[in-house]
């Protein structure tokens, strides 16, 4: 039978081994500390090392959690650091995928396909990244920088370490639902980068290389309930100029002489 079994405080469906994701039920104020109550009842994910060893216990503490509404997927983090002084920030621009900075965030196998992947990480800057992966993360580059889409990210840094609070719109995934019951795969993920050390969700063996840590064949299969696949509307103002003029030719029809210049301008919402 599908029951439910409990390891960690994680709730797992026994027949698949299949995370049962809980629903928040009140609101999150998007600030980076995770301290609302929509998050009093919600489990920090089994984490391990995945790199330099495999399966140890990470060298600091992490706190992952997850969970979701009728319209976003939250994920938190609260990456404790006690040398926070060394956390490292080495770019501020959006999509720079440096090693050197420390990172936070999630691969979402929306289709639950194995095979391909969006990822969403932060830096402790507020640092937005965002991709997508393909071919099972094999190859030389198996990954696409220039997808961009709708999601917000919170961060703070301080003396404990940093911490993050993301919000992704389901508008922003692509998925199939069956009556609102959804399937995706998840890898949730943590960089040190001063102990070349990473930090998953599942425990995900690193014998495939440099990007074994994004193989969504490796994700954890994640159930969701009354959700919906939807096309998102995304409302953009912009605004619109135009310059005009107009000239006349003088008696002898020798030359022409400007009259009238006209501007204008119009603000409009698409």
């Amino acid at each position: 039978s599908d029951l439910l079994f409990i390891t960690g405080g994680v709730k797992f469906s026994r027949a698949k081994n299949q995370l049962v994701l809980p629903r928040i039920n009140d609101p999150v104020t998007l600030d980076g500390i995770s301290n609302e109550k929509a998050w009093e009842n919600i489990e920090p994910l089994p984490v391990v090392m995945h790199i330099p060893n495999f399966k140890n216990k990470p060298s600091e503490r992490t706190e992952i959690l997850i969970g979701y509404d009728n319209d976003f997927l939250y994920l938190a983090g609260r990456l404790y650091d006690r040398e926070s002084s060394k956390i490292q920030v080495a770019s501020q621009k959006r999509d720079d995928m440096k090693g050197s900075n420390s990172w936070f965030g999630i691969f979402i196998d929306s289709f639950n396909d194995k095979e391909n992947a969006l990822a969403f990480l932060a830096a402790p800057s507020g640092l937005r990244l965002d991709f997508t992966v393909f071919n099972d993360a094999q190859g030389h580059s198996p990954y696409n920088l220039s997808w961009n889409t709708f999601w917000d990210v919170k961060t703070v840094l301080n003396n404990e370490g940093w911490f993050v609070e993301m919000r992704i719109p389901f508008s922003s995934l692509k998925f199939q639902d069956n009556e609102g019951r959804v399937i995706m795969g998840i890898i949730a993920w943590r960089t040190i980068p001063r102990k070349n050390e990473k930090i998953t969700f599942p425990a995900i063996p690193p014998k495939w290389g440099w990007s074994s840590s994004w193989k969504p064949s490796q994700a954890q299969e994640v159930v969701l309930e009354g959700i919906y696949s939807r096309k998102p509307l995304h409302i953009t103002p912009y605004l619109s100029g135009g310059l005009g003029q107009s000239s006349e030719s003088n008696q002898a029809n020798t030359t022409y002489t400007k009259v009238k210049v006209v501007c204008h301008f119009k603000k409009i919402q698409k």
